[in-house]
């Protein structure tokens, strides 16, 4: 081994991660399987807070829906499967009711519903960068795009700041409905939902992390 490789490979070897690496790389490794197997709280990372979304209505005008009414359709849908599949789905082993079939059942009921949430999430999120960027006099190429055109209308960075408002709106929503189905399946199942993943029982150390972290220029 050349002395270049052998200094390559002691570095590597040495390389401690710093709180920086590991919270950069962390995050980015919750980003990815949040993608294949999110979770409500994935959900709620990226929709716009309560204090948020009553800024945003009152702001711009748009429509968010009643968080009660939206909160309780998700709960309803989840109770309405329960009590109608309950008697096809739940079976008796040895006199004892297997509640197997049903939980399934409901699992993928709350993940489709989670999955709706965390898509609008994820696109509302992508739309609001857009239209912060835009708003960033350094990272805006048109500085003069905030003033009002010449016929009036709105301006592209503010046409932005209200898709952005508007998508906001629908994610919200939509979190709300997961919010209530979430609830509902753990006072009926008697656990909380969560996702299905695959679970290989590896983990990595924060050396590798670390390394993995600078390789990918975190």
């Amino acid at each position: 081994m050349s002395d270049a490789t052998n200094t390559i490979a002691q570095n590597s070897a040495d390389r401690k991660a710093t709180p920086a690496q590991v919270r950069r790389f962390q995050e980015a490794e919750r980003r990815t399987k949040a993608i294949s197997s999110p979770t409500l709280a994935d959900v709620l990372r990226l929709v716009p807070s309560d204090e948020q979304i009553s800024k945003i209505v009152s702001v711009f005008g748009v429509e968010a829906g009643d968080v009660d009414e939206l909160t309780g359709a998700g709960s309803n849908m989840i109770r309405e499967q329960y009590d109608l599949m309950s008697p096809i789905l739940v079976t008796y082993i040895r006199e004892e009711q297997n509640f197997q079939g049903l939980k399934l059942h409901l699992d993928r009921v709350v993940d489709g519903l989670v999955r709706s949430a965390y898509g609008a999430a994820n696109f509302y999120e992508g739309r609001r960068t857009v239209a912060k960027d835009a708003s960033d006099s350094y990272a805006n190429e048109h500085r003069d795009e905030d003033r009002m055109g010449v016929d009036g209308g709105d301006n592209r960075v503010a046409n932005l700041r209200r898709i952005a408002a508007e998508n906001g709106a629908k994610a919200y929503a939509l979190a709300c409905v997961a919010s209530g189905a979430c609830a509902a399946y753990e006072e009926l199942m008697g656990h909380p939902w969560k996702p299905y993943t695959r679970d290989n029982g590896r983990t990595l150390s924060q050396s590798v992390a670390a390394a993995q972290a600078d390789a990918l220029g975190f």
